[in-house]
């Protein structure tokens, strides 16, 4: 199935493949991922899968987009659904997204988290 892959580390949104099913998810976020949230879906249905406990992990930085109160840290795996709620191909094209996203550094994530210890 294709999705997105968001790294923030080398500021990309790259078009991947990925098989369905909740461990492929795991591993492309990567990062010791053992639990993830899905914090954005966009009009088309394309929901972003980000680590849950990214704040727990090295941080390589993250994204925020438009009207976004906090970032998303780390790296982020966007699949498409359909009215059924399964994952199909994303529809998002991987130039589209980038031209929306504001990336944060390390630091810029580390300080917004700071503000809740």
């Amino acid at each position: 199935m294709k999705a997105l892959l968001i790294d923030p580390s080398n500021k990309s949104v790259t078009e991947i493949e990925i098989e369905k099913g909740i461990q492929a998810i795991y591993d492309a976020i990567g990062n010791k991922c053992s639990t993830f949230s899905c914090p954005i879906t966009l009009e088309n249905e394309d929901t972003f899968y980000a680590d849950d406990e990214g704040l727990f992990h090295d941080i390589s930085g993250g994204i925020m987009m438009k009207d976004w109160q906090y970032p998303i840290v780390g790296k982020i795996v966007v699949i498409g659904s359909n009215d059924e709620g399964e994952s199909v191909d994303v529809k998002t094209k991987a130039e589209d997204l980038a031209k929306l996203i504001f990336w944060q550094s390390k630091e810029q994530c580390e300080k917004w988290a700071e503000q809740f210890n």
